[in-house]
């Protein structure tokens, strides 16, 4: 009986799950005024909660997705709310079938805020997070409930080099590796014109499963990747498993998203040159660069400098003019001493006394 009623039964058979988040209006509206503005800080004021769909491999839907957060929330002096940190902020995840509620959750997951997007050389830096099985029936932050812990995600001591790397174990102080999630790609990652892999292996390299961040396959995915940070995925696992390592695997897969995909679209237009007489600035995210857990954004932009230039042009040239007429006057005035030397032509008296 105690088998039957473990809420992690229901990814037994589980052997491939597509993921695919919920689209936020106030997200887009506020991302969109915030480009058009250009003011970063009004995009971050309209962060919601993520909220994700999980289907089976026939389009059913199994699972839902919920994410509790804080907009404005701090430990200490430190901030940790959506607002400030997205998407390195303080959170919870809770899946749970459709027909529930998060309080009749499968497994909840809990992660601390960090300093993303940097060196993962200390342990502020390294992302992590921690699995558990059930609902979060104790304080948020799974505080009181050590004992349904099934797993813990690290990101190692600089983040796998030029590929980004997690380690998952079933404890934080434990030294056996459960399974590693690595990328195949070297030092580039989260563009939109191709797929992006994460393979799971075991502590020996054995395949145990991966996870697919799927490029867009239609116009309309197209426009809700380049407008929107609402991302595809599909967890790829062996049905002969453990459903602790698939829940673990699971996790994984969402941490990824707000390590690398949680962010703006990869389209941002900048309206504020239109007022100069200026065509807008358009940029696009070609894609990540990755390093020791470092993450560079990799764009290109045009238009919006049409303006600056026909205003310096004119004011350089004004200065240049004036110099050059005083002394070009300046010039006669010196050299009129130097015509008086032909007047002194006495000598010529002399020639009649020689005849």
């Amino acid at each position: 009986m105690a088998e039957e009623d473990d809420p992690l039964d229901a990814l037994l058979e589980t052997e491939k799950l597509v993921i695919k988040q919920e689209v936020s209006l106030l997200e887009v509206a506020a991302q969109t005024a915030a480009n058009a503005l250009d003011l970063d800080a009004l995009g971050n004021l309209g962060e919601t909660a993520n909220r994700y769909d999980i289907f089976t491999d026939n389009g059913g839907l199994q699972f839902k997705v919920v994410e509790t957060s804080e907009a404005c929330g701090c430990t200490g002096c430190c901030p940790t709310g959506r607002i400030c940190c997205n998407p390195n902020h303080a959170l919870q995840l809770h899946v749970f079938a459709p027909e529930h509620s998060p309080k009749d959750a499968i497994m909840f997951v809990d992660r601390p805020c960090k300093c993303g997007q940097c060196c993962s050389c200390c342990s502020i830096c390294q992302q992590e997070m921690r699995v558990y099985r059930g609902a979060d029936d104790g304080p948020p932050g799974g505080d009181g409930d050590a004992e349904s812990l099934i797993a813990y995600i690290h990101q190692p001591f600089m983040g796998g080099g030029f590929s980004p790397k997690l380690e998952v174990m079933e404890r934080e102080d434990s030294e056996d590796i459960m399974f590693n999630v690595q990328s195949q790609a070297f030092c580039c990652i989260a563009g939109i014109c191709c797929d992006h892999t994460f393979n799971v292996t075991d502590s020996e390299g054995e395949y145990m499963g991966k996870i697919v961040k799927e490029s867009p396959e239609n116009l309309g995915e197209l426009a809700k990747e380049l407008g929107t940070d609402a991302d595809r995925f599909t967890l790829y696992v062996k049905s002969e498993l453990d459903k602790e390592k698939k829940a673990a695997m699971l996790a994984s897969l969402h941490l990824i998203d707000y390590m690398f995909f949680e962010n703006e679209g990869a389209v941002n237009a900048d309206l504020t040159p239109l007022a100069n007489g200026s065509c807008p600035e358009i940029s696009f995210k070609c894609c990540d660069c990755y390093c020791c857990g470092c993450v560079c954004p990799c764009s290109c932009t045009c238009g919006g400098d049409d303006g600056d230039n026909d205003e310096d042009e004119p004011a350089e040239e004004a200065p240049e003019e004036e110099p050059v007429e005083e002394a070009e006057e300046e010039e006669p005035e010196e050299e009129e001493p130097e015509e008086e030397e032909p007047e002194e032509e006495e000598p010529e008296e002399e020639e009649p006394e020689e005849e």
